[in-house]
């Protein structure tokens, strides 16, 4: 029988927040303020996506890779699960992947304090989250928590879960490269098309991503690309870093490994991926929507899409000023950016003047600093040139985070940038 084009939805680090942990007080303010997720509108966000995703008709299946909830605790396992559960009963088969963020270490607020909330063990996740594909599962590999499912005939899905690699980091253990393969190999005799799902990228989304963000990456990244590009395997659907992105590289045989990275759904820009495999074609489309069901918020009115960007805007610009004020916050803050506070303290002598001269300077300075690079003309800039550099900054980081590019290379924001990057790059260098 000929294999049709398989449809499916894709959604990465729902990251669900439960209210009954605590939504005020001081101690929920300050780490409501470093993060790029929604905590307290996480339960209406999702709600409207999972009726999003159960009114679409164009699909039965939904792929969850990864950051389940905020982190760890139980009253959102609890309450998450009981959301999966509503997507199978409007007639969707889920299959996800629990991650880093699933087990071990949320916490709960009441007053003005924080304490540590009751939480999962990395061994009650199986267990919770049996239903939502390991039940269907052809084949388990129960020490890391992945399994195969046939997804309809001739498509078959290898959920991988990364969280240990048997060393203390994310990746793939030698037990479960061994699986991986004999799991494979079957798939290739029966003739099926194969989906990896896992939730660390294995490339990093962004050039400057794999500078700051180097250790969330997977651990050995390299070699496991070489392992699925040798069973035949061209791309794995990841998420952890937030960014709506899809990087490649060569592989080793000489064909193209894609890493298809999806945004958290609680967090800017709030995305979720349409996938149509087609086995006869060997071709994988990847398209990218937005939440449009309507949001009813406990919390008062507005859009989903303000409130995205007002959580987002409003860290990056509080990420800024702890970097010109106080160092301690900003190494607090800017993990929500995969900066290691190693990183923070090793160079906040230098970001504290920076930023306090950094929040002066505008477009048109930085134009004339960079003209023998870009080659631009004052008429070429003259829109811009009194343009906040700091507010152009967070919108680079905002389209990061979107995997949009609204700054082409034949713009002039584009070439400041890049002459800039330029002069940094001989200088340290």
């Amino acid at each position: 029988m000929t294999a049709q084009p398989l449809a499916l939805t894709l959604i990465s680090d729902t990251h669900y927040y439960s209210k009954r942990n605590g939504t005020s007080g001081k101690a929920f303010a300050l780490d409501n303020q470093k993060s790029q997720k929604l905590l307290v509108d996480a339960e209406e966000t999702i709600r409207a996506a999972f009726a999003q995703i159960a009114k679409d008709g164009r699909s039965d299946i939904v792929l969850l890779s990864g950051d389940v909830v905020n982190n760890g605790e139980l009253a959102a396992h609890e309450e998450m699960t009981a959301l999966l559960r509503g997507l199978q009963e409007a007639g969707k088969r889920v299959f996800v992947l629990t991650a880093t963020h699933d087990y071990d270490k949320g916490s709960r607020y009441e007053g003005d304090q924080k304490f540590p909330a009751p939480c999962a063990e990395r061994e009650d996740l199986w267990e919770l989250y049996y239903p939502f594909g390991p039940a269907e599962a052809i084949a388990v590999h129960r020490q890391s928590h992945s399994y195969t499912a046939q997804l309809a005939p001739g498509y078959r899905l290898l959920a991988l879960n990364d969280d240990r690699d048997g060393t203390g980091h994310s990746g793939f253990s030698e037990e479960l490269r061994v699986w991986i393969r004999e799991q494979a190999v079957a798939a290739q005799a029966e003739k099926q098309f194969l989906l990896t799902m896992t939730h660390h990228p294995l490339l990093p989304p962004s050039p400057f991503y794999a500078i700051i963000g180097k250790g969330d990456v997977m651990n050995n990244a390299p070699r496991h690309i070489a392992l699925l590009d040798e069973l035949g395997i061209s791309f794995c659907f990841t998420g952890h870093t937030h960014i709506q992105d899809i990087s490649y590289c060569e592989a080793p045989s000489g064909r193209i490994f894609y890493d298809i990275s999806t945004a958290a759904l609680v967090g800017y820009p709030g995305n979720l991926r349409h996938i149509v495999a087609d086995a006869q074609a060997n071709t994988l489309e990847v398209s990218t929507e937005a939440i449009t069901e309507p949001v009813v918020f406990s919390t008062g009115g507005g859009s989903l899409e303000q409130r995205l960007e007002r959580q987002f805007f409003g860290m990056i610009r509080d990420v800024i000023a702890a970097a010109g004020s106080d160092i301690e916050r900003f190494a607090e803050m800017a993990r929500a950016f995969s900066v290691k506070p190693r990183l923070s303290y090793r160079f906040g002598w230098l970001l504290k003047p920076a930023v306090r001269w950094l929040n002066s300077l505008k477009i048109g300075t930085i134009a004339r600093w960079t003209r023998a690079e870009t080659g631009l003309k004052p008429e070429d800039y003259a829109a811009i040139k009194n343009d906040s550099a700091v507010t152009f900054i967070i919108d680079l980081v905002m389209h990061l985070f979107g995997g949009d590019s609204p700054y082409a290379p034949d713009t002039a924001h584009y070439k400041i940038t890049v002459g800039l990057l330029n002069i940094i790059d001989s200088f340290l260098r």
